[in-house]
């Protein structure tokens, strides 16, 4: 069964679907990509949204390509939240 979650980033409304059992996960996807969006917009280095979106996905890309040999314990979480991140770039791209 599918569930749909409204999100909001950058005063945008968003609705993201995924599968009940991985509710959680997303979730966790759109705090932390939330955080990475509050914390490019503090650094007050990147102005306007795409550019925040897409600043903020490189940065989440880095982080995971650069777990070294921990990727390994934790490649299936990541790997979900890649994958509910980019359904998040791909809503928000497909909205502007």
């Amino acid at each position: 069964m599918t569930k749909q979650i409204e999100v909001n980033i950058l005063g945008r409304d968003f609705t993201v679907s995924c599968p009940e059992d991985e509710e959680e996960n997303l979730q966790k996807s759109i705090s932390y990509l939330k955080h990475k969006v509050d914390e490019i917009q503090q650094s007050g280095l990147t102005i306007g949204v795409d550019k925040t979106i897409i600043k903020a996905a490189l940065d989440i890309t880095h982080e995971f390509l650069n777990q070294g040999d921990n990727k390994d314990l934790h490649t299936l979480d990541y790997q979900n939240k890649i994958t509910n991140f980019n359904l998040l770039i791909d809503k928000v791209l497909e909205n502007h």
